[in-house]
């Protein structure tokens, strides 16, 4: 039986699905298609839940939207448990620590941790200061917390090198399901 295919979710990719933005949908039905497993880690579901009450009103909006699409979205989010919770508190202070995020982004490292707690090693985002991250030093900060690595990738790029790679692989065009039995078809040229 193989492996189940994963991606989490950042908070900031479920405000682009909320926007409607085209490149957030095209990934998530071309993901899905493939059958991957789009999931939401615990503290992005706090950070939406946080927004949809406090933050300004675009950003509530947006919260609120997320809120309600992720059961048709088909994103599901996922728990850890309590040792989980400590072990990623803890992974975020040795983070920022080691100067690897700045001080005030707890959130994103514990994102990072409750990711490979949850054994998920693609978390999508568009989050400068995880894109930023060394990708050898992050592995070395994981392997030093024992915990399985997780590569921040931007959604955009992720989606173009999957295209390519699926395009390469079924003769360069990709059928995408939209609404009912209509099909859009992608196409690209394979590039050696």
């Amino acid at each position: 039986m193989g492996q189940k295919k994963l991606l989490a979710l950042d908070t900031n990719f479920l405000f682009d699905l909320a926007r409607a933005e085209p490149f957030a949908r095209d990934f998530k039905d071309f993901y899905l298609h493939l059958g991957f497993h789009l999931l939401v880690p615990p503290t992005v579901v706090g950070e939406i839940a946080m927004a949809s009450e406090d933050d300004p009103e675009e950003k509530r909006q947006l919260a609120r939207e997320a809120s309600k699409n992720l059961i048709r979205w088909d994103i599901k989010p996922f728990a850890v448990n309590s040792v989980g919770d400590f072990i990623a508190e803890q992974f975020s202070k040795m983070l920022r620590h080691k100067g690897l995020l700045p001080i005030e982004e707890v959130n994103d490292a514990i994102i990072l941790a409750e990711t490979s707690l949850g054994g998920i090693s693609i978390l999508v985002t568009r989050d400068r200061h995880l894109l930023a991250i060394d990708e050898t030093t992050l592995s070395m900060a994981f392997n030093d917390a024992d915990l399985a690595p997780v590569n921040p990738a931007h959604p955009k790029r992720l989606l173009r090198s999957a295209q390519q790679m699926f395009w390469c692989a079924s003769s360069q065009t990709v059928i995408r399901p939209r609404l009912g039995d209509q099909y859009a078809a992608w196409g690209t040229s394979c590039k050696p």
